[in-house]
Formats: structure tokens, C-alpha cells, sequence
């Protein structure tokens, strides 16, 4: 797949769509063979393919992140559900958009 085509808006479809109880990607495949990539445009294409293709391994580690995060602060679990709530009540998908 030719992902440089592929849009943010696109990426973000595909992930609603995909199935997320795929089993994670092998750790060593994960974090195997890293090299940086020498321009901008391959710098995206990679990004957006590697967000696909290894979502399941990226939301695990964001889990864990966060996990470790609030151990250390507690108080960020309160300003984590303070967030939630309020995205909740300001999100009025009802309302006319200007």
C-alpha cells in the first residue's frame, strides 16, 4: 500500500473500522530494526503505516505509560477523569455547526 497517499482523516477511518482484538505484534518485531528514515514524506508514510499496522502494540504502550504515570501521580486520575467529563459535556454533536 502506498501510504505517503494516505490522509491523517483516512488513517483515522481505518482505525475505527479495523478490528481491535487482534492479538499484539510479536515485542521483538516491534521494537526490531529501527533506522530513520531520510525525508519528511518517508518520515509520514512510515508513521501512519507503522500506527496501522502495529495499533494493538501502540495502544498497549500508551496504556502502560499511563499506568506508570498516574502510579506516580495520582492526582493525574482525577485531571484524567476531570478531561473525560468535560470532553463529554462540551462534545454537543447535536448542535448546528457554523
Amino acid at each position: 500500500m502506498d501510504w505517503s497517499a494516505v490522509t491523517a482523516e483516512d488513517l483515522v477511518d481505518a482505525l475505527r473500522e479495523v478490528e481491535w482484538s487482534a492479538p499484539p505484534r510479536p515485542v521483538p518485531e516491534f521494537f526490531s530494526r529501527f533506522t530513520a528514515p531520510r525525508s519528511y514524506s518517508k518520515w509520514t508514510s512510515r508513521l501512519k503505516c507503522n500506527l496501522y499496522y502495529y495499533r494493538t502494540n501502540y495502544f498497549i504502550l500508551i496504556m502502560f505509560i499511563l499506568g506508570v504515570g498516574f502510579i506516580w501521580k495520582p492526582i493525574a486520575i482525577l485531571a484524567a477523569f476531570m478531561t473525560g467529563i468535560s470532553i463529554a459535556f462540551l462534545n454537543d454533536s447535536n448542535s448546528a455547526s457554523c
